[in-house]
């Protein structure tokens, strides 16, 4: 396992972290485009792993990109990943809660996989606030298919290299799926 670091081939990106309903979430910023977009990764994943295309090659005259971190993933911990029962409605409501803190009036949302949920969710509870979305990847039910596949996944060393690496060196080598899907390193 490399122990090198994600480092992004970014120089324009802004990386921070602000106070959101009680913990604090990481983000990243670029562009100065009139029209706000937050990008919003799936499982285990983060802005830079998920989207770091985006980030890099979105127009930043026409948009403002944000790509950020769910509480308990990435450089959102701590806290530690958790999952009560409304964990998709907690993220949704931090994602919004999120764009406000940063001073945006309407955003638009990139989401897939459970950042896909996340967006449906912030769009169905918030929907003056949301502008567009781009959706893709995401579950409206889990069948019991789905939940033999998910087993399937928990062992990381059977991933691809081109997928497990940009979580170890985010989560470290001893990265590992629990049965509540958060990341331990």
């Amino acid at each position: 396992c490399s122990k090198n670091l994600f480092v992004s081939l970014l120089t324009s990106v802004t990386s921070a972290k602000v106070a959101v309903n009680g913990v604090q979430l990481h983000y990243q910023q670029t562009g100065e485009g009139g029209h706000a977009v937050l990008l919003l990764p799936g499982m285990l994943g983060s802005g830079e792993t998920d989207f770091g295309p985006q980030l890099k090659n979105l127009n930043k005259k026409l948009f403002t990109v944000v790509a950020w971190d769910p509480r308990g993933y990435g450089h959102s911990r701590p806290p530690d990943r958790d999952f009560p029962a409304d964990f998709f409605e907690r993220d949704a409501k931090d994602a919004v809660d999120l764009m406000k803190a940063l001073k945006f009036k309407k955003v638009s949302l990139l989401g897939w996989s459970d950042g896909g949920i996340t967006a449906l969710i912030a769009a169905a509870k918030y929907p003056s606030y949301i502008h567009k979305m781009v959706i893709w990847g995401a579950n409206a039910y889990v069948t019991d298919e789905d939940s033999m596949i998910y087993e399937g996944i928990r062992d990381v060393s059977k991933w691809s290299e081109r997928t497990r690496k940009p979580l170890e060196a985010l989560y470290g080598c001893s990265l590992t799926v629990s049965p509540g899907w958060n990341a331990v390193a």
